[in-house]
């Protein structure tokens, strides 16, 4: 159950990321605001996951795992929404990301 919590967590804070570059795209200032609450809304939903797996798993695993599930999914977000393109190095390193994120788990 606290495995989820810190799933969902990480996918709350990938929505932020993602409301984020559509902030930068928008042009009128009521739709900023509005897309800044969301945002905000996200964080939050994100932070209350998170403080909840954490009466679980360790702050440094918790953490880690929340970081490693924000990272991939902001890297998505940049590779699908930007068109940015990996090189194998940034494809190693994102190996390397998942592979810690899964060992910690099993740790």
């Amino acid at each position: 159950m606290h495995f989820l919590a810190l799933l969902i967590a990480g996918l709350f804070e990938v929505l932020g990321v993602f409301l984020t570059t559509l902030w930068v795209k928008q042009t009128k200032i009521m739709r900023k605001f509005a897309i800044v609450v969301c945002m905000a809304i996200s964080f939050g939903i994100s932070l209350s996951f998170l403080s909840f797996a954490m009466r679980v798993f360790d702050m440094s695993v918790a953490y880690a795992i929340w970081t490693g599930i924000g990272t991939i999914g902001a890297l998505g977000v940049g590779v699908v929404l930007n068109g940015e393109k990996l090189s194998h190095k940034q494809y190693g390193f994102l190996f390397l990301i998942i592979f810690s994120v899964i060992a910690l788990k099993l740790v």
